[in-house]
């Protein structure tokens, strides 16, 4: 349920801290079903007979590939024609982007802190434990702070959250190479008759 940023009173802090973290899965997970969605529509022809069979979205169809012929002197010195066929997911880059790292920064206030007694057997104040262990826990509760402005060192009247987050090509995952390894093999060249 949607609340007021002026309705919010107090949170878990790990909620606080949760959320965005959340938000920035959720946006890699989104950045990897547009990725999966380029390689099947740029890199298979859909098989498009419209069957159950085919519906079933556990055969992409066939691979995508870009023909060409050229000329080239044989070892005789004749013009020789050659087709060449290359899939075409070997020829452009998969858009595949991951975050490396995420800078948040957002004021909290602390409102209240909860104390719970833990319930493990590790806590039970056993003399082997050590005192490293606590039998209780301890939880924040928090509201957002509101941030200076740094401009003018005037506190503004709106909740606020600064996010800096840093993107790169993602690195090639093993299916990935995989498939590469396959369109390598793919690659066909032959004489034309």
């Amino acid at each position: 349920m949607a609340r007021q940023i002026s309705e919010i009173q107090s949170l878990p802090f790990h909620q606080i801290l949760g959320a965005p973290l959340l938000a920035i899965v959720q946006g890699q997970a989104q950045a990897s079903q547009a990725t999966a969605e380029f390689v099947e529509r740029v890199g298979f022809v859909p098989k498009g007979t419209g069957s159950e069979e085919d519906s079933s979205g556990d055969d992409m169809g066939e691979m995508r590939m870009l023909s060409f012929s050229f000329q080239k002197p044989d070892s005789d010195g004749n013009l020789q024609s050659f087709r060449v066929e290359v899939p075409i997911l070997s020829l452009v880059p998969i858009p595949a982007i991951q975050v490396k790292d995420a800078e948040l920064e957002f004021n909290v206030k602390v409102t209240d802190i909860q104390t719970f007694d833990s319930k493990t057997a590790l806590t039970s104040r056993d003399a082997d434990a050590g005192d490293w262990l606590s039998q209780g826990r301890v939880e924040f509760r928090a509201a957002m702070g509101q941030m200076e402005s740094s401009s003018s060192k005037q506190r503004s009247t709106e909740l606020q959250m600064k996010v800096k987050m840093r993107v790169e090509q993602a690195d090639i995952t093993v299916g990935q190479s995989y498939l590469f390894r396959l369109m390598d093999q793919v690659i066909n060249s032959s004489v034309e008759e």
